[in-house]
């Protein structure tokens, strides 16, 4: 009689080699997606926190209305000081440089920041800002759009 062998044999130990790997390849892919997507909450969120501060600036200094605009703004060439030195139209423009500078260094290289501003269109309609932020995310494209309406400034 032929006593039976005890152990694994080469094969039940390769095939039990090729399940944990591919387990592990699983669980390595599960956290590659996970990190993915906290990288996009974050980038999302940040976003959310520029577009609240921009929407408070724009509060602030309700006088320079048009201003607030991003249409053919030299970022690079705008900085006041200090806010009790600079005029509302000076305030804007560093308001509107901080929030693009921001956007470039806080979100992700292809990042684009903008403010449409629509005037009101009566004496007691309330000025219409569009505040946007648009960037690639690790799955497809994601923005943030506030929209903000300013009171009118009576005067």
């Amino acid at each position: 009689m032929i006593a039976r062998a005890r152990g694994f044999t080469l094969v039940e130990l390769l095939v039990a080699l090729t399940l944990l790997s591919l387990g592990l390849l699983g669980a390595w892919t599960l956290l590659i997606s996970s990190l993915r997507g906290q990288l996009d909450a974050r980038h999302h969120a940040t976003a959310t926190g520029m577009a609240r501060d921009m929407a408070e600036r724009i509060r602030a200094n309700p006088s320079a209305g048009p201003l607030y605009a991003s249409e053919g703004l030299d970022v690079d060439a705008m900085t006041c000081d200090s806010p009790a030195v600079c005029d509302n139209a000076q305030r804007a423009a560093a308001d509107l440089a901080h929030f693009i500078r921001s956007a470039r260094t806080q979100l992700p290289a292809n990042a684009t920041a903008t403010i449409e501003f629509e005037p009101a269109t009566g004496p007691a309609a309330a000025d219409r800002y569009v505040i946007s932020l648009h960037w690639q995310g690790s799955r497809d494209e994601a923005a943030v759009r506030l929209q903000l309406l300013a009171p009118p400034v009576a005067g």
